[in-house]
């Protein structure tokens, strides 16, 4: 059977088909948001295993605080049966430690790390954290989240510089940059922290870390997120996987325009 496919400069060039395209960019455009849930990239066993670098702070969001909440470096074991992973899962159990660790940091303030081992799924950033009471970040928060594992992640060897890390990574993830942009120290704004009196100021090198994120893209930050629906979510770059990300909004924009343009040619060729 044959599929008669219109000619450019034929039918297809007369107004409603060249509109019909437009819409359906601009309708592409406006879905930039990710869907609520996303198809798993693979998954895995795992369980919390304890902290190693970390600082304890108090964390606000949305009104509610959590005190003394770890704010660190989260130390995870996964199981290296073959039997408990496929997909991007076996990315992640390659990438650990002798001893089956990953040094991981929190994507999820609403709910609990978990001891027993339990099976995630390795998301995009950009649909998590999953579970109540949270919604995905969305690709612009993604990009940043990249940004910020690109350009800090090698000064996460100390308990201030793991501290101003996690409080960044939440910042980011949770915070309202519509209305308040990234400040940790806010108290007006969705998200906002406390660090112990006693301890560096992490909080300031946080902010400081978060205000010059820029606009790079760095696609070979596999950044991946470890999602379960009902315990803590957690970040970590996986080796030799590419940043993969959905286009940013300015990407399809971008794709908006150039199927303008191509009406406005093939107009001017009638």
């Amino acid at each position: 059977m044959k599929i008669k496919i219109p000619s450019l400069t034929g039918r297809f060039s007369r107004g409603p088909p060249i509109a019909a395209l437009v819409a359906l960019a601009a309708a592409m455009v406006l879905a930039t948001g990710p869907p609520a849930r996303a198809t798993s990239l693979g998954q895995l066993d795992l369980r919390y295993a304890g902290t190693d670098f970390y600082l304890n702070g108090h964390v606000t969001l949305d009104g509610s605080t959590t005190y003394m909440i770890v704010t660190g470096k989260y130390i995870l074991e996964v199981d290296p049966d073959p039997l408990t992973y496929w997909g991007q899962g076996e990315d992640v159990v390659l990438q650990a430690s002798n001893d089956h660790l990953l040094d991981t940091f929190c994507a999820d303030v609403n709910q609990s790390s978990y001891g027993d081992f339990t099976t995630y799924d390795v998301y995009h950033p950009e649909y998590a954290p999953i579970g109540a009471d949270n919604s995905p970040m969305g690709i612009e928060k993604a990009w940043d989240l990249r940004r910020l594992f690109n350009q800090h992640w090698a000064d996460v060897a100390s308990d201030s510089g793991a501290a101003a890390f996690q409080a960044a990574t939440w910042e980011i993830i949770y915070e309202d940059t519509d209305t308040y942009g990234y400040d940790l120290t806010d108290s007006d704004s969705r998200l906002w922290m406390e660090k112990m009196a006693w301890d560096p100021d992490w909080l300031t090198t946080a902010n400081t870390w978060l205000g010059g994120l820029g606009t790079e893209h760095p696609m070979d930050v596999g950044l991946r997120v470890l999602a379960n629906e009902d315990y803590q979510d957690y970040a970590l770059v996986v080796l030799g996987l590419p940043a993969d990300p959905i286009p940013e909004p300015v990407t399809l924009a971008g794709m908006l325009l150039g199927v303008g343009c191509l009406g406005g040619y093939l107009r001017r060729r009638r």
